[in-house]
Formats: C-alpha cells, structure tokens, sequence
C-alpha cells in the first residue's frame, strides 16, 4: 500500500506538472492529507505528515470552492463522485467555505438551494424574516404573515395578493415537487437521516428540466383558477 509520503509525492509531482488539483483529488481513493496544494503554492514542499488528532482529508478547500462556483447548481452526491470522497467530507467542507444550500428556491429549469432542517426545526417568523433574495408567491402561512414579515415586505414594496392560508393547489413546490417526491419516496426505508438525504438527492438527479419548467407554466392558469372560484378551496 502507498504510504501518505508517496500520496504526497506524486501530488507534488502533479502540481509541478501543473494538472489540476480536482483531477489529481480524483485519482486518490483514501484521505491522506488536506490543503496539499495550498501549501505547495505557499511555497512548502515538506513531504513529512503533520501531527493531527484526526484523519486527514484529502478534499481541499480551494479545490472544492472552484468546482461548486464552477456549477453552483451541483449536489453533494455528485461533488462527492467527481472529487472521489464521501458525501460527509463533501458536507463537512461545504460549511467550512460557506456554501450550503436550502429547499427554498427553485426554478424552471431546476432546484437552487436546499436544506435539511434538524430533528424538531420548524420555519419561524424569525428564520423566514431573514432569509435572502426575493421569494415569489407569497402565502399565508403563519410564518408569513407575522407583523415582522408583513412590515419588511411593506418597506421592500412588495404587492401581496391574498388567498386563502395553505393552499396547496397553488404553490409550485407543493402541487408539482413535493406530490412526485411524495410517489418516489412510497415505501422505501430509510435506517438513517443519510439513508433519507441520499433518497432525496436521487430524486432531485432524476427529474430533467423539463419537469421543473411544467411546474412554473402551470401557475397562471391555477391561479386564474383560483381567481374564477373566488378564491375557495378546490381539489
């Protein structure tokens, strides 16, 4: 087996070369050391390991920030097999660059951002009051309409239109995302939140734009739907 002074040797030889470091990353199988190629363009070239109290990964930082700017509409799952590391280190590193994600935006061509919210983690007024960006299609759950919500959205200038509190027949993500995601998860077991994460982002891979865009051309005629029921509750 290679011992970690030979991993480093040869990233030290592939740096000198001048290849890539996300293509070297993906030649190593095992995690021998972090931010080699950091420390190579510092100047270093102490092939030795350092003292540390836990397993080193391989995964740097650098290289992992270029490829997630690179396509920031990238998961974890496919960082995780284009860099050849576990979705942990992937997850582990992504929070220490600042680059996590949240199940609050996407678009007709596909999901933005997306979380997982910790055991018990409900939305407050409090966590939507401070998200970022604009959200489209206002509703009127309770989180959305505390006086907090209701007065920044005043001071942002932007027009509500009322109807009724939780109407899933009318939000993209409930009638479109949630009811084919709800299909794909029928009947399987998940052992462990990883076990459902995982399940989750393979869904996410199996839907093509098209799937996204016909959730997004839907809304007008929903919501002159709506508009033509007087804004009552209708399957």
């Amino acid at each position: 087996m290679l011992s970690k002074r030979g991993i480093r040797a040869i990233m030290l030889y592939e740096f000198k070369r001048g290849t890539n470091a996300a293509k070297t990353t993906q030649e190593i199988n095992k995690t021998f050391g972090e931010n080699l190629f950091k420390k190579f363009r510092e100047g270093s070239e102490d092939l030795e390991n350092e003292e540390r109290e836990r397993p080193e990964s391989v995964l740097d930082n650098e290289v992992l920030l270029e490829v997630v700017e690179e396509n920031p509409r990238t998961t974890v799952r496919k960082l995780a097999r284009e860099l050849n590391v576990s979705k942990s280190t992937v997850s582990r590193h992504l929070q220490e660059i600042e680059k996590t994600k949240k199940l609050d935006r996407w678009s007709a061509i596909g999901i933005i951002h997306y979380d997982f919210m910790k055991p018990g983690e409900t939305i407050t007024s409090e966590s939507y009051f401070n998200r970022k960006e604009p959200i489209l299609l206002y509703d009127n759950a309770k989180p959305h309409v505390s006086k907090r919500t209701v007065q920044k959205l005043r001071e942002l200038g932007y027009e509500t239109l009322p109807h009724p509190a939780y109407s899933s027949d009318l939000p993209p993500a409930d009638y479109q995302f949630f009811k084919h995601l709800n299909n794909f998860l029928t009947e399987k077991i998940f052992r462990n939140d990883e076990d459902a994460k995982t399940a989750f982002e393979a869904f996410i891979e199996s839907r093509s734009p098209d799937f996204y865009a016909d959730g997004i051309n839907k809304l007008v005629s929903r919501w002159q739907h709506c508009i033509d029921c007087n804004v009552s509750y209708f399957e």
